[in-house]
């Protein structure tokens, strides 16, 4: 009965040091393929990570732009307002000078005319 006691254990033995070479050997393939995997992915990445910041940095420079130019709207919305009111008083003051200019000009008419 001994024997068999002892086989048991080297017989157990052998298939734990077995089970743990093929582990560590499987462990050692998948570590080399991550590694190769880790080398091509990594540039990918950096790629990516580039051109989302170029992205970002496009967003940005929209946004500015942007803004910008809702201040020049609202700069341009204030000038027309401006202009608009500058032409009312301009037609007002227009139809007052008309009467005396519209005299004016038959007088000259009337100047010239006998002066012939």
């Amino acid at each position: 009965m001994g024997w068999v006691v002892g086989g048991s254990a080297i017989a157990m033995g052998t298939l734990i040091v077995v089970g743990l070479a093929f582990a560590v050997v499987r462990g050692l393939i998948l570590r080399r393929r991550v590694k190769s995997a880790s080398r091509q992915i990594t540039p990918l990445a950096e790629g990516i990570s580039a051109g989302m910041r170029d992205i970002d940095a496009g967003v940005a420079r929209a946004q500015a732009g942007a803004d910008e130019l809702s201040r020049e709207i609202e700069e341009l919305r204030v000038s027309v307002a401006e202009l608009q009111a500058i032409g009312h008083h301009a037609s007002i003051a227009l139809a007052a000078l008309r009467g005396p200019l519209g005299w004016l000009a038959g007088v000259r008419a009337l100047v010239k005319f006998r002066a012939r």
